[in-house]
C-alpha cells in the first residue's frame, strides 16, 4: 500500500482515474474504502486520491490527541509528496472539517471544496452527541455488529430503513473493511470532531465550494450546511432528498452527479 511517511507516523493513500486531481477525505471511523460508490464512477473523469486518515486503516495508530488541524497537515503532507496540488478537495463529515481547515492554512493547495455531510463549528448540541457515539463505542468495544447497530440511526435514513435488508448490507459492508479500526482510534476521532471550530475564519477561503446534505442527516443536520453556505464567500447548498448522514452510500448516484456537476466547471 503507497503511503507517505510524516515524522514517525504513515499516511496510507491509494489513487485511481486520470485527470485532474481529486483529494479524498473519509469521516469519523472510516478508511479509504468508505469512498467505494464514488470511485467507480468518478475515477472516470479525475485522478482520485484518497487516504486513511490517522488512527483508521493502514495509517498510523497514534496515542496523542488530535484535531482537524492536525488532519489537515497530514493531508498537505500527502498532496506535497504526490505533487498534485491544487486539487479539488471533497471532505465527508470529520473530512469535511478537515477540508475547511486545509483550504484555511494551505490555500495554494485547493482548487475548490465539496463539503460532505459536514459543520463548521461543533456546538453543545453536536459535542454531545460525539460523546454519545463514545460512550457507544464504550459499551460495544469488542461487538462489531452491536456497535453499528446502535449507531445506526445517526446514519441511516427512515427511507433506508424501510427498505427490507438495506441497512444490514450497509453494515454488512462498514464491518468488512480490513483492517478494521480499533475502538480506541474511534474514541479519538470523535474527540477531533469535537475540537472541530473554523465558523469565525471561513469566510478567508476564496475558493468555489458546495456544501451537500442529506434532507434527513441527523448527526450534521441541513442547518449545518446552510451555516456553512453563509459562511463561505462562494458555496452553493445541495440536499439530497431520502437520506442521513450516510448519503454517499444511501444516495450514491445523487451525491456523486451532485459532485460530477459541481467539479465539471471548476
Amino acid at each position: 500500500m503507497p503511503e507517505v511517511r510524516i515524522d514517525d507516523r504513515v499516511i496510507a493513500y491509494e489513487e485511481f482515474g486520470a485527470g485532474d486531481p481529486i483529494l479524498w477525505l473519509q469521516g469519523t471511523g472510516e478508511s479509504r474504502h468508505g469512498w467505494a460508490a464514488q470511485m467507480g464512477e468518478l475515477s472516470k473523469q479525475w485522478r482520485c486520491i484518497v487516504t486513511d486518515h490517522r488512527d483508521v486503516g493502514e495509517s498510523s495508530y497514534v496515542t496523542e490527541p488530535y484535531t482537524p488541524v492536525d488532519l489537515a497537515r497530514d493531508a498537505a503532507a500527502v498532496m506535497e509528496a504526490l505533487g498534485n496540488g491544487p486539487a479539488h478537495v471533497v471532505g465527508y463529515s470529520l473530512g469535511g472539517a478537515t477540508a475547511q481547515e486545509l483550504a484555511l492554512a494551505r490555500p495554494e493547495l485547493v482548487r475548490s471544496l465539496v463539503l460532505l455531510s459536514t459543520w463548521a463549528k461543533s456546538d453543545g448540541w453536536f459535542s454531545s452527541q460525539m460523546r454519545n457515539w463514545q460512550t457507544i463505542r464504550r459499551a460495544h468495544w469488542d461487538d462489531e455488529a452491536g456497535f453499528l447497530d446502535a449507531l445506526g440511526p445517526w446514519l441511516w435514513s427512515p427511507a433506508t430503513y424501510a427498505a427490507p435488508g438495506r441497512v444490514d448490507a450497509f453494515h454488512r459492508f462498514m464491518a468488512a473493511e480490513e483492517p478494521g479500526q480499533h475502538p480506541d482510534g474511534w474514541i479519538r476521532q470523535c474527540d477531533a470532531d469535537i475540537a472541530h471550530d473554523a465558523a469565525s475564519r471561513l469566510g478567508a477561503i476564496e475558493v468555489p465550494a458546495v456544501a451537500i446534505v442529506g434532507e434527513d442527516d441527523i448527526c450534521t443536520p441541513p442547518r449545518y450546511a446552510r451555516e456553512l453556505c453563509a459562511l463561505l464567500p462562494n458555496a452553493e447548498l445541495v440536499t439530497i432528498a431520502d437520506a442521513g448522514h450516510g448519503a454517499l452510500v444511501e444516495k450514491a448516484a445523487e451525491v456523486n452527479a451532485a459532485i460530477a456537476g459541481f467539479l465539471g466547471v471548476r
